[in-house]
């Protein structure tokens, strides 16, 4: 997970692409559709899903497991 430091900008940081995909979550919506809508936020797959991790972690989204949807925490 990339924090913003002396060598990493907040631009290129995980917390930055995290607020910015918050930004643009829409309730309901599946991991796999999220990805391809926004993909061009991520460096590669990893990335996106230490975003999600953050955010989960954060207390910000939940996994609905019945339906296999992110939803707001």
């Amino acid at each position: 997970m990339f924090v913003p430091n002396k060598t990493i900008s907040i631009n290129d940081s995980c917390v930055y692409r995290a607020s910015l995909l918050l930004s643009r979550l829409n309730d309901g919506v599946s991991v796999e559709d999220i990805y391809e809508v926004e993909k061009k936020l991520f460096l590669d797959m990893s990335d996106f899903i230490d975003v999600l991790d953050l955010l989960f972690v954060l207390g910000k989204i939940v996994l609905d497991k019945d339906n296999g949807v992110i939803k707001y925490a």
